[in-house]
């Protein structure tokens, strides 16, 4: 049985694109499609898309790109509740985004 809401933006790709990057915050687009599971070309070709939708807002560091959803979105709010509501459903996609290191180890640590 499919999941709840899994086509509720048009594709599953497209929804677990807009989940990760909502329950991330703040990524990139490599990270959100491996996350995902979702092939780079196909994840970049979503973001682009939801960035000029205005749905996902992105940001250059360096020669990184930054994407997160646009808080000046005219209904981000429900957005993101939607979306985080939407997460309880995909354990998968919550375990894939709770397992990322977010700092680096320490110097020398034991693994």
């Amino acid at each position: 049985m499919e999941q709840p809401g899994l086509r509720l933006f048009g594709s599953s790709a497209r929804t677990r694109i807009l989940l990760a990057t909502a329950l991330l915050e703040q990524s990139y687009p490599r990270e959100v499609g491996r996350v995902a599971a979702v092939p780079l070309a196909s994840a970049q070709r979503i973001i682009n898309d939801l960035e000029r939708q205005g749905v996902l807002a992105s940001r250059v560091r360096g020669t990184q790109r930054e994407i997160r959803l646009n808080p000046s979105y005219f209904a981000a709010g429900e957005l993101r509740a939607l979306l985080l509501r939407l997460s309880l459903a995909d354990e998968s996609l919550v375990h894939a985004v709770e397992s990322i290191r977010r700092r680096p180890r320490r110097a020398g640590k034991v693994l």
